[in-house]
C-alpha cells in the first residue's frame, strides 16, 4: 500500500477514495480464493481506486478508519489532499462481529456489564425471556452503544470529507450479507469469528443463526438509514448506502461446513464469485449516483 502521495491519476476519468474493513482488503490467506469489494467494481468510464485499506485490518473497525493517518491525509490535509470524485467505505460488520467476541468476564478477571458487549448468556437470556429465542441473547444496552458509536463514527466521517477539497462528494458504503455461523476461518481465526464466540458463551446451536440474521438485520438497518435519501433521521448528507444484503444471488453457506460453502471462503468473508455478484451491481450503483453529481 502506498505511504506517500499517489502516483498522477489524470488519465482516469474518477479518482475514488476507499477505506474499510475487511470486505475492502483480503479476508484469507488461501490467495488462489481471495477477493474482495474494490477487486469486481466494473464502471463505465476508467476509475482509480486508492484504497488505504490492506490485508491484516481483519477486524479493522469504523475507529480506525478514522484514525488511518494516510487516509485522513489524503482525505483533508492542507498542502496533502486531493480531490475525489467519491470515497467508498466498508464499515460496521467488523465491529458487529468484535463486539460480539466480548464475554461477561473479561481478560483481567472482573464481570463485563451488558453495556459493554452485544450478546448475553444463557442465563442472562433466560431472565430475560426465553433460552430459546434469539432476541433474548441481545444486550439491548450493548447494542445501543454499539449503534451510537457507528453513528457517530460515520458523522465524523462525513465532517471530515467536508473539510477537504471532496467537500460535498458523495460518500458510499454498503451493507453485509449475513455469513452462516459455522467453525470456518483463516491463520489467526481457525475457527471464524462468531462461532467460537458463541460457541464460549454456550448459546444453542437453534438459536445461533437465528441470532446472526437478528444482528445483521439490525446492523443493515441501521446503514440504510445514513442514507441520504432513506427520509429517516440518522440520514447523513450525500451519503449513499447500496444494499447488497438485499442480493438473492449470494449463496449461503451450508451450516457445519468447515471450508468454501456456497459463496463463502470462510465463515464471514465471499469467495472472488460472490464478491463479483456483489461488486457489479454496486459498481453499477455508484455509476448511477455519481451522474447526478456535476464534476
Amino acid at each position: 500500500m502506498l505511504r506517500d502521495p499517489p502516483p498522477p491519476l489524470e488519465q482516469y476519468a474518477r479518482r475514488l477514495l476507499a477505506e474499510g474493513d475487511s470486505w475492502f482488503t483480503i479476508g484469507t490467506l488461501n490467495l488462489p480464493r481471495a477477493s474482495n469489494v474494490l477487486f469486481t467494481l466494473e464502471f463505465q468510464q476508467p476509475v482509480a481506486i486508492v484504497n488505504c485499506a490492506y490485508p491484516g485490518h481483519t477486524l479493522h473497525h469504523m475507529v480506525d478508519n478514522l484514525h488511518d493517518p494516510y487516509f485522513d491525509r489524503l482525505l483533508r490535509a492542507p498542502g496533502f489532499a486531493s480531490y475525489w470524485e467519491a470515497l467508498l467505505i466498508s464499515g460496521g460488520g467488523n465491529d458487529l462481529i468484535d463486539a460480539a467476541a466480548v464475554g461477561p468476564v473479561g481478560s483481567d478477571g472482573q464481570a463485563v456489564p451488558a453495556a459493554m458487549r452485544l450478546l448475553l448468556t444463557p442465563a442472562e437470556a433466560a431472565a430475560q425471556g426465553s433460552a430459546d429465542q434469539a432476541l433474548s441473547y441481545v444486550s439491548e444496552a450493548g447494542w445501543s452503544v454499539l449503534a451510537g458509536y457507528l453513528r457517530s463514527n460515520f458523522i465524523e466521517l462525513v465532517a471530515r470529507r467536508d473539510q477537504g477539497p471532496s467537500a460535498g462528494r458523495p460518500l458510499f458504503t454498503h451493507t453485509y450479507a449475513t455469513p452462516t455461523v459455522r467453525a470456518s476461518g483463516t491463520v489467526g481465526a481457525k475457527q471464524g469469528w462468531l462461532h467460537p464466540a458463541m460457541e464460549k458463551l454456550g448459546i444453542p446451536l437453534p438459536v445461533r443463526q437465528p441470532l446472526a440474521e437478528l444482528l445483521f438485520g439490525r446492523l443493515r438497518a441501521l446503514l440504510l438509514e445514513l442514507d441520504q435519501d432513506s427520509g429517516l433521521p440518522g440520514a447523513l448528507p450525500q451519503v449513499h448506502v447500496f444494499d447488497s444484503a438485499a442480493l438473492s444471488t449470494i449463496v449461503p453457506a451450508t451450516p457445519g461446513a468447515t471450508g468454501i460453502s456456497g459463496d463463502w471462503v470462510n465463515e464471514i468473508h465471499l469467495l472472488p464469485e460472490g464478491y463479483k455478484k456483489m461488486g457489479l451491481p454496486f459498481g453499477q450503483f455508484i455509476d448511477q449516483t455519481l451522474a447526478r453529481y456535476p464534476g
